[in-house]
């Protein structure tokens, strides 16, 4: 079973990554840049993916210059099986193992336009695709791969559309409101999440997921009011801050005994009435 040799209960060794290998999805920007960084402060190795090639090498470059870390790109098409099982074999040819898996990418669909009565079939597989059959993908064969060393650690970005419905009020005119096809997609990723852990379980695999609430980027002045009134701390998230302690924390031995949980990290949203 996963660190049964462990012998230092120090929580600077728990939460330590050193000698670690992870990947985080979509690893170039946004929350998946912010993961990457942390990951790497903690001492692992990270591998970063983007669609083709080039941008991971990019991103992986970016990410260097801004942190000192070293960065090892991929190439990864999550509505492609053949490249998620290509990038597994290259992992495995590369480094033999895959500590952590973060499964951050997904994207969004330009052609969706967040109305029910208007959505398109496109719309809905835009999300559904890369959200919840690449997770399932990334999940299969990181099980091949990790299961006969009875070891590791998954976490799928979901997100507290999930958990509960959208007031769509806040949106405005000047922004596409929440598409139901991305609530449903993350709340997949939720059940995903919760039985594959149990699968995993006897194979010292732990999955878990954390769901995201708003984080402040470059949304409009109204937005970010009206969502920030609705949360108990009364703002919304920090990009660089608010998200990957979490991320480290369940990769790391502090969450040994944590599988099959679902982190809410939303500034009190979904509790607050």
């Amino acid at each position: 079973m996963e660190n049964d040799n462990r012998t230092d209960s120090s929580l600077r060794s728990l939460l330590s990554l050193q000698g670690k290998v992870a990947l985080v999805t979509g690893g170039c920007r946004n929350f998946g840049a912010e993961m990457a960084v942390g990951l790497a402060e903690a001492g692992a190795t990270v591998l970063v993916t983007a669609r083709d090639l080039s941008r991971a090498q990019d991103g992986a470059a970016a990410l260097k210059e801004q942190t000192g870390f070293d960065f090892v790109p991929f190439e990864l098409e999550l509505n492609d099986e053949n490249s998620v099982m290509t990038l597994f074999q290259n992992i495995k040819e590369q480094f033999g193992r895959l500590d952590i898996l973060v499964n951050n990418a997904g994207g969004h669909s330009k052609s969706a336009c967040g109305l029910l009565e208007k959505e398109s079939l496109q719309g809905w597989n835009d999300f559904i695709g890369p959200n919840l059959t690449g997770t399932f993908l990334m999940l299969r064969e990181y099980a091949r791969l990790m299961m006969p060393l009875r070891t590791g650690s998954v976490i799928n970005i979901a997100s507290m559309a999930g958990l509960v419905g959208r007031d769509r009020t806040i949106y405005g005119d000047d922004m596409t409101p929440n598409p139901i096809a991305y609530s449903a997609a993350k709340a997949g990723m939720i059940g995903l999440t919760t039985d594959s852990a149990a699968y995993l379980g006897p194979y010292g695999i732990r999955v878990n997921a954390v769901s995201p609430g708003g984080f402040e980027r470059t949304q409009p002045e109204h937005f970010i009011r009206d969502y920030s009134n609705l949360t108990m701390l009364k703002r919304m998230g920090r990009a660089g801050f608010d998200l990957k302690g979490a991320i480290v924390f369940l990769a790391s031995d502090a969450a040994a005994y944590i599988t099959g949980h679902n982190l809410v990290i939303d500034g009190g949203f979904t509790k607050y009435k």
